[in-house]
């Protein structure tokens, strides 16, 4: 991806107004109810009071939608957006076990944080450095969790630019990861994964990986 677009990306992303940025994946967005239920049941099987890295984490719908289950842990949110950060920062102040961290999930260069599971809900497929961005996220939790948008299962990755509806008549640009089998692959082999649980429900056509790796691998002391 060039430079314009990345920049472009960028601005879109910091657009939002902050009543927009609160409403941002309530009314708009369109998340996937059964396969954030999915993740939902897979994370809380690590315990209620596991500590959770969310990357890319928006407004923190994800943080909402975990503690109305039950989810009392430590959760530390990761988001380039000012706009999203400000409204999740807004919406937990009174959390104490909620904190949040301004930084780009592409490189997580300032994230020094560790938890139990680092999590990308519907983020890992708008990266424009993936890879970069999991080995970063090795040495900074225990277990992976990525809810794809698309599950990882074409030949040839790419990249596309789309629009999503963000309000009645506005619209920001994303970028789009359509990962290729042999990348994915490629990118598991450098993280040391030995093992990928896979969870799906029949309705919903995401899915949600839970990737095991080597305390060895590359990247790690």
């Amino acid at each position: 991806m060039g430079a314009d677009a990345g920049d472009m990306l960028h601005r879109s992303w910091s657009a939002f107004t902050p009543e927009r940025a609160a409403e941002y994946l309530r009314s708009s967005g369109h998340p996937s109810p059964n396969s954030k239920r999915i993740l939902a049941d897979v994370l809380l099987q690590f315990g209620r009071s596991a500590s959770v890295l969310d990357l890319g984490c928006g407004n923190a719908h994800l943080l909402e939608f975990l503690r109305d289950r039950g989810f009392r842990g430590r959760y530390v949110g990761v988001e380039f957006s000012e706009p999203l950060l400000g409204a999740a920062q807004r919406t937990f102040a009174h959390d104490p076990e909620a904190s949040f961290l301004h930084d780009d999930v592409n490189t997580l260069e300032s994230v020094g944080v560790r938890c139990d599971i680092a999590v990308y809900s519907h983020v890992i497929e708008m990266l424009a450095s993936p890879e970069r961005s999991l080995l970063a996220a090795r040495r900074l939790a225990d277990v992976i969790l990525i809810r794809f948008f698309e599950p990882p299962d074409h030949e040839f990755d790419s990249v596309e630019i789309h629009s999503m509806k963000v309000g009645p008549d506005e619209w920001v640009p994303y970028l789009r990861r359509k990962m290729g089998r042999d990348y994915y692959r490629l990118i598991l082999a450098r993280l040391g994964c030995s093992i990928v649980d896979v969870y799906q429900d029949e309705q919903a056509r995401d899915q949600v990986h839970v990737l095991h790796y080597h305390s060895s691998a590359n990247g790690t002391s």
